[in-house]
């Protein structure tokens, strides 16, 4: 520096060092925001995977509800675990016969068709007998549903009891990464986005469901919960 100021050598050094420190600062500064939106979308990804296993558990705790006399006969199960997901099932309501039930009818006449859809299962019951049929379409004025497949044997409006069953299964849509939920015929709906895996593991011995997830996202955890089935534990069935 002479006395009359800087020289044009070191105005030009001293901007090059500044330039220097600003884009320095600025790509610091980018990565920073990189990180941060990267922790950012994991841990929502993460609060999104708890959500999904608590609504899991929730229907886990649900499966064989009210069903504690059909699981004993075998007609029904509490929950499936099979390779392509998880299936649940449980009382949605109780129906009544309005009258006589034939073998071979595909007809039933009850006392309310109210909230009943195509696509359901009805399980009926008879003492020690029973069975599971889909409805496949509902006369509202008559009272009545068509069943896919004729009754096996006759039911008593007097003794027979008539369950509406709520199937629940969760499967992964793995193009979209997407764990899907569908309750009985509806559509789906997602449950989990950013999904890399769903399994499921059933122990017949202990009566528990282990679920884990996994998330499509570079250092995500995997989560974990496992359920008790207390309700097909209550009908010595697992």
């Amino acid at each position: 520096m002479s006395r009359r100021g800087f020289s044009l050598f070191e105005c030009l050094v001293a901007l090059s060092l500044s330039i220097f420190v600003i884009l320095a600062s600025l790509q610091f500064l980018g990565l920073a925001q990189k990180a941060f939106f990267r922790l950012k979308e994991r841990e929502e990804a993460g609060q999104g995977a708890l959500a999904a296993l608590d609504k899991i558990k929730i229907d886990l705790l649900h499966a064989g509800r009210g069903l504690v006399g059909e699981m004993a006969l075998g007609l029904v199960e509490a929950a499936q675990a099979p390779d392509e997901g998880l299936r649940t099932t449980s009382l949605e309501r109780a129906l009544a016969l309005a009258a006589e039930a034939r073998a071979g009818d595909t007809r039933l006449l009850l006392a309310s068709t109210a909230e009943i859809a195509a696509g359901q299962d009805i399980c009926l019951c008879d003492g020690a007998a029973g069975e599971v049929r889909t409805v496949i379409a509902i006369e509202r004025g008559a009272g009545a549903v068509v069943l896919r497949e004729p009754l096996e044997r006759a039911y008593s409006p007097g003794t027979a009891s008539v369950a509406l069953l709520e199937r629940v299964a969760y499967f992964l849509d793995a193009p979209a990464r997407i764990l899907r939920r569908r309750v009985n015929a509806a559509s789906a709906q997602p449950v989990l986005e950013n999904a890399a895996a769903a399994t499921y593991r059933f122990d017949p011995e202990a009566g528990l469901v282990r679920v884990r997830l996994e998330l499509d996202l570079q250092g995500a955890p995997a989560y974990e919960t496992t359920v008790f089935l207390k309700n097909a534990a209550l009908a010595g069935t697992w």
